[in-house]
């Protein structure tokens, strides 16, 4: 949890002036007037409100060189697409597209429109070469040139706030705009971005477009095939605040096999044998891997950050989301939520005034308090959504020159049986002061070369605690039996 002072965007307003009709506008990869929910100028304008809001939120991860190198290989896949082409007009050929790393452990990446590509450090880790790289940058690259977001806003009319910040959560609760609000540092419009999923033909197009791109540049495509098996193999990642890449793109299996064939048929009139392993295993060479515990986590029941010295209990059998600027917690039947984010305040009472005021909120009681040392402010409340009535716990805690808001929200009629649990969780706040818990290190991806022939497991006998020999197994695209010959390259994550 990066907690910093985000100022929320004002697009919505704006939006709604846009989307009240469909314009007609040009395809890039087709050639052809179609209807869309915006002009290419709008989604270049949307896209660049939404980078701001997307980077604040989720953070551009902290590596210079490992950021130029992913625009570099994203800038000359682009040059090979539809939108670069001599037959295009001037407006999407002069286009200017930005290549973002995310500091994020989920396995995703995604294309907002416009041009704005990013992709994680958590899918990083997972590829093995720079030609999957180029595949999967020209896979989301295909999506902004088709103006695939377009055409499915013009679908599905996307521009309600709040429509999403359920999948955000995880629970329903946080259906009133008003709330959402307080809760999500996302604007209804950039969620909905986030969250947008293409169909299938859109998706069975965009991987076409990203072998045709990548090949053109000259990358090995089939080499995406790799990567796609890995994706048929790991498990869905529950609890994430950024969907993953199995969710929004579907099939990973059968698009094991199409990748190929498509590569196939491309190499019979395209030259496509870069793969260049050794450069993008050295850029990935001490990437972090899984959480960042800089920035938060968990541990026998209690959440410690070490960054802002604090530390607060977490109810037994509840899942966590850890984001840049907000925790967030979901019961397991999913009826309840806990949040603990920054509020933009100079007082724990100027905060709790300013959550009274939003709409729909009626405060049942409200006072002054104490919680282990810090000035608070507590509040019972309920509020209206579109899902009914909910019942909120809250406390206002002042640490270090900040105010934060710890709020527990359930439906009214389960408030009285979560009451407990939400004062237990929310009067645990404390100042973290233990040295051990102050003093941790992510783990980073560790590049060696193998100097003997040996199966894949007798290389994984000794790792960091929870990460087994399976994982990292995923991680270098290989199996626990496989047999490896000597100089390969393995990533094994290390403290």
């Amino acid at each position: 949890m990066r907690i910093s002072r985000l100022s929320m965007l004002s697009v919505f307003s704006v939006l709604l002036l846009w989307m009240a009709g469909c314009v007609s506008g040009y395809n890039p990869v087709t050639g052809e007037n179609r209807f869309y929910a915006y002009s290419w100028e709008d989604e270049r304008e949307i896209g660049a409100e939404t980078d701001r809001e997307i980077t604040a939120q989720y953070g551009v991860y902290p590596d210079r060189s490992l950021q130029a190198y992913v625009d570099h290989v994203g800038q000359a896949v682009l040059q090979e697409s539809d939108l670069r082409s001599p037959a295009a007009p001037a407006k999407f050929r002069n286009s200017p597209f930005t290549f973002r790393v995310l500091d994020s452990p989920v396995v995703n990446a995604f294309a907002l429109p416009g041009g704005y590509i990013y992709i994680t450090r958590g899918l990083l880790a997972y590829l093995q070469n720079e030609a999957q790289l180029a595949v999967v940058l020209g896979h989301e690259i295909g999506h902004v040139a088709a103006r695939h977001s377009s055409r499915r806003v013009l679908k599905s009319r996307i521009g309600q706030v709040g429509l999403l910040a359920g999948s955000v959560i995880g629970s329903h609760v946080f259906e009133s705009p008003q709330l959402t609000k307080q809760v999500v540092n996302l604007s209804g419009t950039a969620m909905q971005l986030l969250f947008l999923k293409y169909s299938r033909d859109d998706e069975r197009q965009a991987d076409r477009l990203g072998v045709e791109y990548a090949g053109n540049a000259g990358y090995s495509a089939g080499e995406a095939s790799g990567f796609f098996q890995t994706l048929n193999r790991m498990s869905e990642r529950q609890g994430q605040t950024l969907p993953s890449w199995q969710s929004t793109h579907p099939d990973p299996g059968q698009r094991e096999q199409k990748v190929v064939e498509l590569a196939e048929d491309l190499s019979s009139t395209t030259q496509m044998t870069r793969v260049r392993s050794e450069a993008y295993l050295s850029h990935i060479d001490g990437l972090v891997f899984g959480e960042d515990p800089r920035e938060g986590y968990t541990e026998d029941g209690v959440f410690y950050h070490p960054e802002m010295h604090f530390k607060f209990s977490v109810p037994a059998g509840w899942s966590v989301q850890n984001q840049k600027t907000m925790v967030a917690f979901g019961s397991p039947n999913g009826a309840a939520a806990i949040t603990f984010q920054l509020a933009q305040a100079n007082t724990a009472e100027q905060a709790a005034r300013q959550f009274s005021e939003s709409q729909g909120v009626e405060v049942k009681d409200a006072g002054q308090t104490d919680v282990h040392g810090h000035p608070a402010y507590a509040m019972t409340a309920v509020a209206k959504t579109q899902q009914g009535v909910v019942g909120i716990r809250q406390y206002f805690i002042e640490h270090r020159d900040h105010v934060f808001a710890f709020t527990g929200y359930t439906g009214l009629q389960n408030y009285a049986n979560m009451r407990a649990i939400f004062e237990q969780t929310l009067r645990s706040f404390a100042t973290l002061k233990d040295p051990k818990k102050i003093d941790v290190s992510p783990l980073r991806l560790n590049l060696v070369t193998l100097e003997r022939a040996a199966e894949f497991r007798t290389f994984v006998a000794s790792l960091p605690e929870g990460v087994t020999a399976a994982d990292v197994a995923l991680l270098n695209q290989t199996r626990l039996d496989a047999a490896l010959d000597a100089g390969r390259k393995l990533k094994l994550p290390a403290p």
